[in-house]
């Protein structure tokens, strides 16, 4: 139908002064629409994304790195505080020993895949309240990379539903590098006292991390 109702070439054009005027008319037109959609002003709205890194200050001794052998070396040790900020640049402090709760420290990076593994399990026992009432949950987003999947992070874990406290690490991993962090998901129980209950690196089943849990908060 298109076809039979365009014009055969050669056949009555339009005058070039009538085209020009209906051109003028059409982009007068698109404009007025243009200005009222923006409720009359000509402005853009421009989204901007909260800081990824974020400064961090440790005070007391850097844990020494988990590794494999099974045995955790800084175990019963005072673990360090560690001050920052959040994503939108809030306060957050973790402070050992002057804490009225345990306080377990979920160490993620948003291109890890074992963390996008890891933290709907952590979420999914939030839910059926499987978490220890009386514990406080720290996930600190570290080593995060630009040139990474599920950049930004500060969208990442809003997508993954975290329910917890978020710290935002500095952009040489300074709270990671305090608690001894050599893989991901890394976690930590600090006790009451302020001391080291346990490490984990790694991810683990929901009724792993139950278990992982309920030994470390015995010694508490």
């Amino acid at each position: 139908m298109a076809q039979s109702q365009r014009k055969k070439s050669g056949s009555n054009r339009p005058n070039g002064g009538i085209i020009v005027a209906g051109l003028i008319l059409v982009v007068g037109l698109a404009a007025i629409v243009a200005i009222a959609g923006n409720g009359g002003s000509d402005t853009t709205t421009t989204t901007t994304l909260p800081a990824q890194y974020q400064d961090v200050t440790v005070t007391g001794s850097t844990l020494a790195p988990l590794g494999d052998t099974g045995t955790d070396v800084s175990a019963g040790k005072v673990a360090p505080a560690l001050s920052g900020k959040t994503f939108a640049g809030g306060e957050i402090s973790v402070t050992p020993g002057s804490e009225t709760q345990p306080t377990l420290l979920v160490y993620l990076a948003h291109w890890c895949p074992h963390c996008n593994r890891e933290v709907p399990r952590l979420v999914e026992m939030h839910d059926k309240g499987l978490m220890p009432k009386d514990l406080r949950i720290v996930g600190v987003l570290t080593a995060s990379r630009e040139d990474q999947a599920n950049w930004p992070p500060s969208r990442w874990i809003v997508d993954m539903k975290w329910p917890w406290e978020v710290m935002v690490d500095d952009q040489v991993s300074t709270a990671a590098t305090a608690y001894g962090v050599d893989g991901f998901p890394f976690l930590v129980v600090v006790g009451k006292d302020g001391k080291v209950l346990a490490r984990h690196s790694g991810e683990m089943e929901i009724a792993e991390v139950q278990s992982w849990l309920d030994t470390a908060l015995a010694g508490s």
